[in-house]
Formats: structure tokens, sequence, C-alpha cells
């Protein structure tokens, strides 16, 4: 690393006092003030900052055009000097190689804003990077008008006006862009040693914005008990879509029969069912037989909360292991009495959630497992963030006999009540 021994005198001064501001136990730390004061600092912080790249800019045009990193160091060129001197990495040297030169000229504009402090350093790179695709004929214009927008925009919306102006300016090679991103588009599952399943890809601009638009409602919060982070929810969101497009026979058929999850559970699948209200010690542990990688073992308590709105088919097996006999299925409710469901709730019933009934399961209020009964009375709608809560978060649903209608027995209002006595009560939302 190249350390000069003494640095210009005012260069010298600056750097000992923003260092000074830097170190909490130096003499001049930044003061502790008022929140406006404190929001003042970082501002100008950051322009200080924009400054010193305009002035680094400069610094290594000079230093470029007159070939010193040859005359030093016996550099091939300048980035290779800024790589080996200043141990910066091959891309970012390269980068404030070229922009330093195009500061002298093209972008001499945008670069007199940043030492104004009108606009980024990560602005500038986005309008370096636009115009390397527009016609050369054209770039100064463009330039002009990023650099207008970056003034008052963030750095994403100079992107984007970048990525249209290529459009607007070089269709064709728009188009060729576009063909080789949809080339590269890949997805791949991979799973972990720990069980979980790591997902790689990437997605070419029109699947991706299709894939945003699927999830963007699953990115509210479903309520105040609702903690998930932004990148959870999204998770989540892609898991209910698929179940969805699942449940509602939206894919094609493999084998004779739509996409499915299967889980095998030796013995009797009752004690899952109502696996909420058990010790999960006592319950069978599931196994996804398809799963990536060979068989995966689910946790009981994920067996009883995936079993309470599935079909249940006992299949009958021989001395080796070998199954015999395909049972029947039982205990789902059916089409119709699901659009009654959507009808009475509306939705998912936990007070404050606003999910569709098509990303909704049917949950039993007293379970099948127990002598409860498939049907609509004994029935409400969660959606799968809510439904975990009940099955996994120590929440229960309490019903009322007083508040049945006496003609149809439909339940009318059910209280949830959670594992620090919260009690919040749901009325069905009707048609």
């Amino acid at each position: 690393m190249f350390r000069p021994s003494s640095l210009p005198a005012p260069l010298a001064a600056t750097l000992a006092e923003v260092r000074g501001w830097a170190d909490p136990t130096a003499a001049t730390p930044l003061p502790a003030q008022s929140p406006d004061a404190r929001a003042a600092w970082v501002a100008g912080l950051q322009q200080l900052r924009d400054a010193v790249d305009a002035a680094l800019l400069a610094a290594v045009g000079d230093f470029d055009a007159a070939g010193d990193g040859e005359t030093l160091h016996g550099a091939s060129n300048t980035s290779s000097w800024l790589r080996g001197a200043l141990g910066l990495a091959p891309g970012e040297a390269s980068e404030r190689v070229r922009l330093a030169r195009r500061s002298r000229d093209l972008l001499a504009g945008p670069v007199g804003r940043l030492r104004d402090g009108l606009l980024t350093y990560h602005h500038l790179r986005s309008i370096d990077r636009a115009i390397r695709f527009v016609p050369e004929g054209q770039q100064a214009d463009a330039v002009a008008l990023l650099t207008d927008l970056a003034i008052t925009a963030p750095v994403a919306d100079v992107r984007t006006a970048g990525r249209h102006l290529r459009m607007v300016a070089d269709p064709d090679g728009a188009l060729a862009d576009s063909e080789q991103q949809f080339e590269r588009r890949h997805l791949t599952l991979a799973p972990l040693l720990d069980g979980m399943t790591s997902i790689d890809g990437l997605l070419d601009c029109e699947s991706a914005a299709v894939l945003n638009a699927a999830l963007e409602p699953f990115l509210v919060p479903t309520g105040p008990e609702d903690v998930r982070t932004a990148a959870q929810r999204r998770a989540d969101g892609l898991t209910d879509i698929v179940r969805s497009a699942c449940d509602h026979r939206l894919l094609p058929m493999v084998g004779g029969e739509r996409p499915h999850l299967q889980i095998l559970m030796a013995g009797d699948p009752k004690p899952a069912l109502d696996g909420a209200r058990r010790s999960p010690d006592s319950l069978p542990t599931g196994f996804l037989p398809q799963a990536p990688g060979g068989a995966a073992p689910l946790h009981p308590v994920s067996v009883a909360r995936l079993a309470c709105d599935a079909q249940i088919v006992p299949v009958l097996l021989d001395g080796s292991g070998l199954p015999m006999t395909l049972g029947r299925s039982q205990r789902i409710f059916s089409s119709n009495q699901r659009r009654l469901l959507a009808l009475r709730d509306g939705g998912c019933r936990f007070p404050g959630c606003s999910r569709p009934p098509a990303h909704t399961d049917a949950h039993h209020v007293h379970p099948w497992s127990t002598g409860g009964s498939t049907d609509v009375d004994n029935a409400v709608l969660l959606c799968r963030f809510h439904h975990r809560l009940v099955h996994d978060g120590g929440w229960r649903i309490e019903v009322n006999d007083a508040d049945r209608d006496p003609v149809s027995g439909s339940s009318g209002a059910v209280t949830f009540v959670g594992p620090r006595g919260q009690s919040l009560v749901s009325i069905p939302r009707g048609p």
C-alpha cells in the first residue's frame, strides 16, 4: 500500500479534523445535539463526501493524464496503480479512471453538481452507466437530461430513466440486451444440511415484474402481531402463491395427478391432526418423500398444521413395508363448503387480517380427530400466517354457542385467545 511520507498541508489539516469527528475519544467528536442538528450533520457529511469524490476524480484525472503511475512505480496504467497502491478492487479502480477521464468533458456537468452537493457519487455512476449504451451523438443530451433528473430524484429513478433512454435511442440494442437477459434466467433449489433450502437465481425484467406484482399484497403486515421482516413476508407470500395454484388446480398434471404435497406418517394419523392440543413428543413425525435431495423429516407440529386442511389417505402396508391398499380421503372440506366459508368469512378471520379466501385454509375449530365435524359451523378461514399462530404460536379459538344462528347453526363471533391472555373478537364479514 502506498503511504506518502507527508501530505499537502491543507489536506493534512482537513483530514485530521474529519478523523477527529469520527473518533468519540478525540478532543472534538461529533457533539450530541438536537434531532435537527444531527440530521444537518448527516446531510453535511454526505455533501463533504460528495465534494471529496469530485476532488478525487480531478486528482485521478491529472494523475492519469501525466502517466504518474508508470513514472512512480512502473504500473502499466492508472487502474493498475490504484489497485496496487491503494488496494482498490479491480472494478472500482477501472470505474474511477473512466469517470475521471469523462469528468473532463462529457461528465463535466454532473461532476460539478457532485462538487456542489446537488447529487451523489452514486448518481454520477448511474449516469455514466446509462450513457455507455446511448449512441455517441446523443450522449451529451442524455447526460444533461439525467443530470437534471438526478438533482431531484433518487438513484433508482435515474437508473430507470437511463434504461428508458437506451430503449428510445437504441431500440435494437435494448431488444438484444433483453433477449440476452432472458437467456440468463435460472432458478436453483439447494437443500442444506440443516434441512433448510437455499434459493438462488436470476429473472429477466418481465418475469421479475410479474413476480413483484404477485408478491406486493403479501408485503403489507397483516396486523400489529405480524412482526415478520419484509423478506420473511416475501418468502411466505411466494409459498402462498404456489399453494394457491396447487389448491385451485391451476398447474399442469404430472403423472396423472395435479401437483400436491405428500406427507408420509406411520400409524394412526389422528393424533397429528390435533397437534395444537398435544405434546409434540407424542405425535408422529412426517416425511416429505418428494423433497429435493430425498425424504425430508417434518416436525410433528408442522404435520398437524398441514393436515388441518388436507386430504388424509390411509395406506395399508404389508410386513415388508410395501403399500397394499389405498384408502379413501376424509375430513377435507368440500368445494361447496369452501364457497360458503368464503362468502361467510370473506377471508382470514383473524381480526385485522385482510387476506382473501384464495390464500386461506379451512381450520376445524373443534378438531376432527376428537369428534369435531367437517361442517361450516365448525370451521373458520385462516391465512397461512395466522394458521401457524393457532397451531404453533399458542393461540386458540373459542366459540360461544349462544352466538350460533338458530336456523343455520352457523357460528357467529369467535374469540381468538393469545398466549399472553389477549382476547380478540372476530365477526364474520358476510358477502
